[in-house]
């Protein structure tokens, strides 16, 4: 039912035929109904009078119910479309951007109170105004050439700032998006222009460089000054040495100078770092091997340790950076304090790799050595207890093998973003 609904209603070709079918059906077998019951001249033509006044009646209250229908219809229309309209002209008016359209030939064809507002023209003014009226003249060429680019198609739309002038000469910096309208031609047949002022953004913009320039420079301040309290305390743990006599209290201002040398060097890639949380761990650890390797090479018998190092780049997070250094420097310290007075070609090994998001960390040397001092299981030196303790925070896993005279420590954990010190000392 409702699809035949549907097709009498928006189908006045079918109704037609249809009135057309009935009225050629009633004409035809009316007349011999009508033949067929009467046999009086004057009834016939009184029935045949009666008849046609009837067909007369009934097509025009279908013409009346037709043209009623139709006028309900464009009724309903006309009040959608200007409902519409008005809703359109309300949007267009009151939005909080400016909206124009204008031709290609830059003919304004309309604009909303918000751009007249935002210029401070009057409409009929802004209409008559041309592009160099309110446009900084070194934004002119490169707008024209992006509307010639819509024009030709080779964009949907675009969005540049540009800055614009008010009437009372003051400039402002804005936003501009603009697209084409084709109405199946291939040149548009107008462009349409959103415009949004965009000063209180330029403003917060301005205020935050400034401040992250503020932060930055208090940031090197403080880097600054971490460098130089870590310089003093190296120097005094030298004072401290060069005025004792006991070698034990030595080796321990002399061991904790190089844990200290090692988080200065953390501390100097991070400085050098460029804004980012993270430091060049294979740049870093050629560093820290270098300064072990100039520090011990003065030792009697330790000038002829060969050091051959493999480090490749390896971005490693900060905050993973300072316990795989510390580890590393004490594996390092632990290697160079083994005897190699013997030993024909004394080397030291220190590699690092990455597979997938797992870093790999080797030191290996042949030189002969306590094993008290490479137990991983119950360490007995502090060295060794920084290791394991190191090892530990990095979630990771620490194995020592031996082959060939060698003995090889390998350090295995994932590279992750470490959120805050996560110290475990």
């Amino acid at each position: 039912m409702d699809r035949i609904k549907t097709i009498l209603k928006n189908s006045p070709f079918i109704i037609a035929l249809v009135y057309i079918l009935i009225g050629a059906v009633w004409i035809q077998y009316s007349d011999q109904s009508v033949l067929a019951y009467f046999d009086d001249p004057k009834m016939i033509t009184w029935v045949q009078s009666l008849k046609g006044w009837f067909f007369v009646l009934v097509s025009g209250v279908m013409v009346y119910a037709l043209v009623w229908k139709n006028n309900s219809l464009l009724s309903e229309a006309f009040d959608k479309l200007s409902k519409s309209r008005d809703e359109f002209k309300a949007t267009f008016e009151y939005a909080p951007v400016g909206i124009a359209h204008h031709k290609p030939n830059e003919n304004w064809i309309q604009v909303n109170q918000t751009l007249c507002d935002m210029l401070g023209y009057t409409r009929e003014e802004l209409l008559t105004l041309n592009f160099e009226d309110f446009i900084h003249p070194k934004d002119l060429t490169k707008g024209r050439t992006l509307d010639q680019e819509l024009a030709d198609q080779k964009h949907p739309f675009f969005k540049i700032q540009k800055r614009y002038r008010r009437k009372d000469g003051t400039y402002f910096p804005g936003l501009v998006s603009k697209s084409a309208v084709f109405n199946g031609e291939e040149k548009p047949a107008y462009l349409v222009v959103m415009l949004e002022d965009i000063t209180e953004q330029k403003e917060a913009e301005k205020a935050l460089k400034k401040s992250l320039k503020a932060k930055e420079t208090l940031l090197a301040e403080i880097h600054h000054r971490v460098r130089n309290n870590l310089a003093l305390i190296s120097a005094l743990f030298d004072l401290q040495a060069m005025c004792t006599k006991n070698e034990n209290v030595h080796a321990i201002l002399h061991d904790s100078k190089m844990r200290l040398k090692c988080l200065a060097l953390v501390h100097e890639s991070y400085a050098d770092a460029e804004k980012t949380s993270h430091i060049n761990f294979g740049d870093y650890l050629n560093q820290l091997v270098e300064f072990v390797y100039d520090t011990f090479k003065k030792e009697q018998g330790k000038n002829k340790i060969k050091l051959k190092a493999d480090l490749p780049d390896l971005n490693l997070n900060i905050n993973q950076a300072v316990p795989a250094g510390l580890l590393c420097n004490e594996l390092l310290l632990n290697a160079y304090l083994n005897s190699f007075d013997d030993i024909t070609e004394p080397i030291i090994e220190v590699g690092i790799e990455q597979e997938g998001e797992q870093v790999i960390l080797t030191i290996s040397d042949n030189g002969e050595k306590s094993s008290a001092d490479y137990n991983l299981e119950k360490p007995e030196s502090l060295g060794m207890l920084l290791v394991k303790t190191l090892t530990a925070q990095l979630n990771g896993t620490l194995s020592a093998t031996e082959q060939d005279k060698k003995t090889s420590f390998e350090l295995r954990f994932q590279k992750r973003d470490a959120k805050g010190p996560s110290s475990a000392l």
